[in-house]
């Protein structure tokens, strides 16, 4: 039997053979170029070694900046990327939350930094995006329980907050000229005044946002506040001049090739035409619609693009109509994970009302009976389930209004 100390090296010889292969003293120190700087510093504030990141920071204070730069335009990326997934889905909430973690993980380093620098640029622009992650956050919790359980009241209280931290978040960033925070907040606003109800505050919001987003060297912002303008018209009955915004946000998505946008502004476009009864537009509009939808994988645009393709084809008595409605239906009966509850029901009610005048209107009177069936069966056992989601604040932004409800100036 072999003994211990011929079968295993000593542990001295152990630590030796380890130690040739550590990393060189000078590759462990922070650099400018160190991509490890921030995170050892997040690293020594959550363990709670204050004493180390402080003297860490003192030997880099000259180099930091650049670094916490780069996490403001991380938090903006990240940032962009749930707006991107909220434009399919409405399970997007999570991404908010995990954002909230990385800024209240890299909070104390802005802190420490803003102390030993004296420099309180940085530190603002960062609680400028917190504030706006947290805004957002709010308006996407709020609109998640009006779409799925018709809690107003609750929900109101929430987008109200979510519009003063927004605002909050846009004070701060006009301080810093912070143009990207400064659109990026006025579109957040823009978007949560229209779920209040308030489309002439929201208008306001967007018209400045666009002004701050006319500055930037890039077109993203360009493009949607040109579609939160064209949305919102059409929304208030104003087509006219919905149409010159859509076609200009759609001249700017095709550009930088952001097919879900492209998809957006396309049935914005043919939902205008709809309210202007030009069919004929609206069904040309919609078929595209439907390929940029499909190919940009943009499922909540094509479900509803779907609808209102039939709902122009029935005016143009298409023979395919029909069919169109009823592939929408299906798809907003099974799919929970692009569109709210509220806005579920009321397309299956319309859409199931619709089916059943059609099929009475060529003969078929046990078709009709069965659409009229199922539609009773959407309300369950609460007879009026379909006045209360209709007459609830939540459902307004899924139904366009009267033009003779709001007056736009000109």
């Amino acid at each position: 039997m072999q003994t211990l100390s011929r079968t295993f090296p000593s542990l001295a010889a152990a630590w030796l053979a380890l130690s040739l292969f550590s990393i060189p003293a000078s590759a462990q120190a922070p650099s400018e170029e160190d991509p490890a700087l921030v995170p050892i510093l997040v690293w020594q504030l959550e363990r709670g070694d204050t004493a180390a990141a402080e003297q860490l920071l003192r030997d880099n204070l000259d180099r930091i900046e650049p670094h916490l730069e780069a996490v403001l335009r991380d938090i903006d990326r990240q940032f962009d990327i749930i707006g991107r997934f909220g434009a399919v889905s409405i399970r997007f909430g999570p991404g908010y939350t995990a954002l909230e973690e990385f800024d209240r993980k890299h909070e104390p380093v802005f802190e420490l930094y803003r102390r030993l620098s004296g420099d309180e640029a940085l530190y603002k622009q960062f609680e400028a995006r917190k504030l706006r992650v947290d805004g957002a956050h709010l308006t996407n919790t709020a609109e998640n329980l009006c779409g799925e359980d018709l809690d107003w009241e609750h929900a109101e209280g929430l987008y109200q907050t979510a519009v003063e931290r927004l605002n909050a978040a846009f004070a701060l960033a006009r301080e810093q000229n912070d143009l990207r925070m400064m659109a990026s907040a006025k579109t957040n606003i823009g978007s949560t005044l229209i779920r209040l109800g308030k489309p002439k505050e929201a208008f306001e919001a967007y018209q400045e946002g666009l002004r701050y987003a006319e500055q930037m060297p890039f077109d993203l912002y360009k493009g949607l506040f040109r579609l939160n303008l064209a949305n919102a018209y059409v929304w208030v009955g104003d087509s006219e001049r919905a149409l010159p915004y859509s076609r200009e946000a759609l001249a700017i998505f095709r550009r930088i090739q952001r097919g879900t946008w492209e998809a957006n502004a396309l049935m914005t476009m043919g939902n205008a035409y709809l309210r202007q009864q030009r069919f004929a537009d609206a069904w040309e509009t919609l078929n595209l619609t439907l390929e940029v939808a499909r190919q940009s994988g943009e499922h909540r645009v094509y479900g509803r693009a779907l609808l209102n393709l039939g709902m122009a084809g029935l005016q143009l008595k298409k023979p395919e109509a029909t069919a169109l409605v009823e592939e929408a239906l299906a798809i907003y009966r099974k799919d929970t994970e692009v569109y709210p509850s509220i806005e579920r029901e009321a397309v299956l009610q319309e859409g199931l009302r619709l089916l059943s005048q059609i099929a009475r209107q060529s003969g078929d009177e046990a078709l009709a009976e069965e659409r009229m069936k199922q539609f009773f069966e959407t309300m369950g056992s609460d007879p009026d389930r379909y006045n209360a989601i209709r007459q609830s604040p939540c459902f307004e932004i899924y139904q366009a209004r009267p033009a003779s409800q709001y007056q736009t100036s000109r």
